[in-house]
């Protein structure tokens, strides 16, 4: 794999923690849990590829996760020390992948809201299943016809009617700008397909944290997940939706402080 350029912002000193931002996101959607920490850490965060300043590393025609994986790989490598792993959404479903793939292998895991939403559950697909394609489709199509628009189609689908709508105009319009990496990487999200069984091979401390208000895809994800790793524990902040690193802050900085704390026991 080539070597991938990445913007890495980094502040404080103490153990190292790396935060992904999800799709629509740069490092600054972690600020408010930064603040809100009250132990010292060493804090570390990139944006995904295609967002802020780091370049897409997809081909056109190749969606594959495979190089989404080594890209989170070599963002940890970066860290140069042994590194707790934090996630939101898009960028907890890469951070899962890479464990998976034994490409990465932190100290410790936090999932906010992952959705590895094409994972497979043995006894067959989950019954969104269909309704999530569809929504893919919708969204595709929306960009293609050129609406301006097309973000809210996912925007609003995991919070809320009318979420998108009343964002402030300026971040309304990153979205806008940066919706074809966001079709881009619901296809990549398509090739990661595991058995939920696959990820009992993760041997590490993992919280898996949603927001009780969160769509029920999310929701079924979140179980399976909790069900099959090992080490799994899961939190569900009251009142909050899958944006909830942003509307829920306090919460979720006081769940991730927990989780480093027992993870070093």
């Amino acid at each position: 794999m080539k070597k991938f350029a990445f913007e890495l912002i980094e502040t404080g000193q103490g153990p190292a923690v790396l935060m992904l931002p999800g799709s629509y996101a740069t490092p600054a959607a972690w600020k408010g849990i930064q603040n809100a920490l009250k132990t010292p850490f060493r804090l570390l965060s990139t944006s995904l590829p295609g967002y802020g300043t780091t370049p897409e590393v997809r081909p056109v025609d190749d969606a594959d996760i495979d190089r989404l994986v080594d890209f989170v790989g070599q963002v940890v490598d970066a860290v140069g020390e042994p590194v707790h792993v934090v996630g939101h959404s898009w960028g907890a479903h890469l951070l899962l992948a890479a464990v998976l793939a034994q490409r990465i292998k932190p100290q410790s895991v936090v999932c906010f809201e992952a959705n590895p939403i094409f994972a497979r559950p043995r006894n067959g697909p989950f019954p969104w299943r269909s309704d999530i394609e569809a929504l893919v489709h919708r969204f595709g199509t929306a960009l293609a016809e050129g609406d301006p628009e097309a973000a809210s189609i996912i925007i609003d689908f995991y919070s809320r009617p009318g979420t998108f709508r009343g964002m402030p105009e300026n971040v309304r319009a990153f979205c806008r700008a940066t919706a074809p990496t966001n079709l881009r990487d619901w296809h990549s999200a398509a090739t990661f397909t595991p058995l939920f069984e696959a990820f009992a091979t993760l041997d590490l401390p993992v919280t898996l944290v949603r927001g009780r208000d969160t769509p029920v895809p999310i929701v079924d994800v979140t179980e399976h997940l909790a069900a099959n790793i090992p080490r799994a524990s899961k939190k569900v902040v009251d009142g909050a939706d899958h944006f909830l690193i942003s509307t829920h802050p306090a919460a979720c900085a006081e769940i991730l402080e927990a989780h480093i704390c027992d993870a070093g026991r």
